[in-house]
């Protein structure tokens, strides 16, 4: 799987979730930890900073 085929996939799952937020069947916290975690499982190189905030917050809940 080459990266342009990695970005096609995660720009749909973000469209899906932004629409779904939309339609109210999930709330925004929700669509928000979606899209972070599919960038974190697509191995994008936009997933070493999410993990490293995914990291951060927690660090504040879990010690």
């Amino acid at each position: 799987m080459t990266q342009t085929h990695i970005w096609v996939i995660d720009s749909f799952l973000f469209l899906y979730v932004v629409l779904t937020s939309r339609s109210r069947e999930i709330r925004a916290y929700q669509a928000t930890l979606i899209a972070l975690f599919g960038f974190l499982l697509a191995g994008t190189p936009f997933a070493y900073p999410v993990w490293a905030i995914v990291q951060a917050i927690g660090s504040l809940f879990f010690g």
